[in-house]
């Protein structure tokens, strides 16, 4: 913090430091179009934004190019990944890249939307409602359509720059 300011704001080193330290989901954000036909991308911000109506957010780099896609397609899908899914994540966090790799694994949802058929701890099936820009990031907002859980899978975790799983305490 600067003393004689208060309201400057923080150095973007001291922020993503700060962030690093914070455990996060991981999902791979699908959305319909693009040039192999469905784009990819992996991301660490995606959570519930309203329960009535069932709302969700996803945050993704403006450099991925998924924001026009989005809004064309009006629908996404957000598999949070399970914790033996990891080399997916490092596959899809380079910049919204074509899943022809993936191709077994996606299915088409309830919806519509392409979804992933297994590796995940639960999927979202979105009808897009809005976009915002929030400084490099783009805000996905969708409305949930449907939505599934595996129960028995647990989540991958993105934490201090690694993946990782959730290690609960015995009551």
């Amino acid at each position: 913090m600067n003393p004689t300011n208060p309201d400057r704001l923080v150095e973007p080193a001291r922020f993503r430091a700060a962030f690093r330290r914070v455990p996060a989901p991981v999902a791979i954000l699908l959305i319909p179009g693009g040039p192999g036909g469905i784009t990819g991308v992996t991301c660490t911000s995606a959570t519930s934004l309203s329960g009535e109506p069932p709302m969700a957010m996803v945050a993704v780099d403006t450099k991925t190019g998924v924001a026009p896609l989005a809004e064309r397609a009006g629908r996404f899908s957000i598999n949070y990944l399970a914790a033996d899914r990891a080399a997916w994540a490092r596959a899809f966090a380079s910049r919204g890249r074509d899943l022809d790799d993936l191709a077994a694994a996606i299915v088409t949802g309830r919806t519509t939307v392409p979804t992933l058929a297994t590796g995940t701890t639960a999927v979202l099936e979105c009808r897009t409602t809005a976009i915002h820009q929030g400084g490099d990031h783009w805000i996905l907002c969708g409305e949930v359509l449907h939505a599934r859980a595996q129960t028995d899978a647990e989540p991958l975790l993105h934490h201090n720059g690694r993946y990782g799983t959730f290690h609960p305490h015995s009551p």
